[in-house]
């Protein structure tokens, strides 16, 4: 009771009205000297979508947040939030909806190194309330003296476990800095022309925010590199190839570009995060033009539809660039990994050299594709039922590699059957399939033991059928049979209206699919590694594909523009 009360003190703080400050901005009061700052301008909108969203009837319905309900300590909240209802004559939602009506805003002051927060309530009136009653409550408590009390310009200011407050009209101030907080209150008080406003970074990027932004913010990269933040991530290096991959342009971006910005929108459909900054393709350097493309033009191509996707990835990466120059990209350890991979893919390949001939034979526009398997016409059917996936590639010379691709293939199968006798493993089976429209099918299938041919719970490799598949320029590499044909089969993908460098998607709906299919080895995993009964590792599987359920899709997208480099994550979840 006692900590949820100082709780609300915190936000909504103690102290006078003083002068006339309901005219001003956040970015009036914040110092130019701002590096890092987030607004969120309209609070009461994120509370309602928070609290008025539809999935809320069937949180508020599900076991776990019954039992919650009933513990000791929401019991004790419960009292504190009905105690201070009573003294305020509001409901807690209309509380929190006026003490915060115009808006949250924070800014980090580099000259200070202080963190201020000013919180814009409907009017002084209110805020008068707050401090009124907030005031009485704190000294009902154990410790009436927790709140000390001094003055700044003829302002009185308060301070809590180091955290100090003040009161001005309608603006509630909070800082961890003396200094940073004299800063805003001068603010509040003088109105002078150096504030965040007209700083000229700031002033750039904010004619990009757009009004419908439930949060945005702001970072002053150029200062914080200068001033020796973050080394690491201002480096531009990344640590392992697969990191490279991901963010080796970007954290090469990061290097020049002076502020990234952050842009939020949430409603009932979703939200969506949007990391942008200023971007040119000549802060790239060469060994990494393999991530962007020549002058920062590289996109992805459109993939060809599929049955019960689960995940999709269009990227644009030239891997054989990046392979090429691995010795300035990363360290004498995992250069000398490069090498070994290198020379046993040489022997694979009968002697083309891996990067140049093999790699640099297929196009930097990469595809990946993973899908649920339908294992209702295959036998024998695995205990454990993963999804197939598949990579699709464009080769440039489609009538010279398809030759040697299938060829590679063909000797590889025969080097894992090798290796599998070793281990007492099922053996792969070859088949060679032409298919309509040109299209040509290399499969392989691994061939049950005598009586386990009806088997519903095979072993994990009979999820597998490596194959490969090609039309035109296309060349599909997938775990099975059955994608392998669907994907060289699909009618040509329908060319992207704004193609991006990156875009990658998971679909909630076959995710939860795939999950249930596994339910009862996910309850047995349960029980053995939580220690859980059954009834209560059902309970935790359930609770998990619930949950699952909410989310339509998830995805990201990594977009060069000509001047913009931008990252947006956006997740859907069910309306109903």
């Amino acid at each position: 009771m006692r900590r949820f009360l100082l709780l609300t003190i915190v936000w909504a703080s103690l102290g006078a009205a003083w002068g006339s400050a309901a005219d001003r901005s956040a970015l009036t009061l914040l110092p130019e000297t701002t590096v890092l700052y987030v607004e969120f301008p309209d609070p009461p909108q994120l509370i309602s979508t928070i609290f008025d969203h539809p999935l809320r009837t069937r949180i508020e319905a599900l076991e776990p947040y019954k039992a919650a309900t009933q513990t000791d300590g929401y019991r004790a909240f419960h009292f504190g939030r009905t105690f201070l209802e009573l003294q305020l004559g509001m409901k807690w939602r209309e509380a929190l909806e006026t003490l915060t009506a115009h808006g949250i805003y924070a800014g980090v002051d580099s000259r200070t190194e202080g963190l201020v927060v000013l919180v814009h309530a409907k009017d002084a009136a209110s805020l008068d309330l707050f401090r009124t009653k907030l005031l009485e409550i704190s000294k009902l408590g154990k410790n009436p003296d927790q709140v000390r009390e001094g003055e700044y310009r003829g302002i009185k200011a308060y301070e809590v476990d180091k955290t100090k407050f003040a009161v001005v009209d309608d603006w509630l101030v909070i800082t961890n800095q003396g200094k940073t907080g004299q800063a805003v209150l001068d603010r509040l008080l003088d109105s002078p022309a150096e504030c965040l406003a007209n700083h000229g970074p700031f002033k750039t990027a904010r004619e990009q925010r757009p009004d419908n932004a439930t949060a945005w913010g702001y970072a002053d990269l150029a200062t914080l590199r200068d001033a020796g933040v973050a080394k690491k991530l201002f480096a531009g290096e990344s640590e392992n190839p697969a990191a490279e991959l991901l963010v080796g342009g970007i954290l090469s971006a990061l290097q020049q570009t002076p502020y990234v910005t952050a842009t939020l929108k949430a409603n009932s459909a979703g939200l969506a995060l949007e990391l942008s900054m200023p971007h040119h393709s000549e802060w790239i350097p060469e060994h990494r033009v393999f991530y962007f493309g020549q002058d920062g033009a590289g996109k992805a191509t459109a993939l060809p539809q599929t049955q019960n996707t689960l995940f999709t990835l269009g990227t644009y990466r030239d891997v054989a660039d990046m392979w090429l120059r691995a010795g300035d990209l990363f360290n004498e350890k995992i250069n000398d990994g490069f090498a070994a991979a290198d020379a046993t893919l040489t022997t694979f390949f009968s002697g083309k050299d891996f990067a140049e001939d093999i790699l640099g034979s297929l196009t930097p526009q990469i595809g990946f594709v993973a899908t649920q398997q339908d294992f209702r016409h295959v036998l024998p059917v695995p205990s454990i039922k993963l999804p197939q996936f598949a990579l699709v590639l464009q080769m440039k010379e489609p009538e010279t590699m398809t030759r040697e691709m299938r060829r590679t293939f063909q000797s590889m199968i025969g080097f894992f059957n090798v290796l599998g006798a070793m281990e007492g493993r099922p053996q792969l089976e070859l088949n060679m399939e032409k298919l309509d429209g040109g299209a040509e099918l290399i499969s392989s299938v691994y061939i049950p033991e005598v009586g386990d041919e009806q088997s519903t719970s095979a072993d994990v490799l009979f999820n597998f059928s490596p194959s490969v598949g090609f039309r035109d320029a296309q060349f599909v590499v997938a775990s099975t049979d059955r994608l392998a044909r669907e994907l060289v089969q699909a009618p040509p993908a329908a060319a992207d209206e704004t193609p991006v460098n990156t875009s990658a998607k998971l679909y909630g709906g076959v995710l939860q699919t795939v999950l249930h299919d596994n339910r009862e080895q996910l309850i047995s995993q349960n029980m053995l590694e939580e220690g859980h009964s059954r009834e209560e590792a059902e309970a935790a599987i359930a609770l998990l594909l619930e949950f699952v359920g909410y989310f339509q899709q998830a995805g990201v997208t990594l977009d060069a523009e000509a001047d913009r480099l931008s990252v947006r994550f956006d997740v859907a979840v069910q309306a109903e």
